[in-house]
């Protein structure tokens, strides 16, 4: 009886890191998010470097979190971001939906 209780106790100790790890990158995905809308105003078109690194900084993270995210996922989110660039910088929409498709 006490090996069965140890054992519950680890398998939920692990099963609490994974929903920590989606917690993080969940967060970091907002950060991100939030930074990208800040440039979304009228003087976008000065802010075509910040939306370049930015994009750049986001497609570095699906990539690190693939795994957690999945295939489906992570193309929906790259192609959500073009989406959402388009008007504000044709370039980094290109570059985003051409990583989408390596998805």
């Amino acid at each position: 009886m006490t090996r069965v209780a140890g054992l519950l106790l680890v398998v939920l100790l692990l099963a609490g890191c994974g929903q920590s790890d989606t917690t993080a990158m969940n967060h970091k995905f907002e950060r991100l998010d939030f930074q990208i809308s800040t440039l979304e105003t009228i003087n976008s078109s000065y802010n075509e470097q910040h939306f370049a690194r930015l994009t750049q900084k986001y497609i570095a993270l699906v990539h690190q979190y693939a795994d957690q995210l999945g295939r489906d996922e992570a193309r929906r989110r790259l192609v959500e971001l073009g989406d959402e660039l388009d008007p504000y910088c044709l370039p980094c929409t290109g570059v985003l939906y051409i990583e989408a498709k390596k998805f």
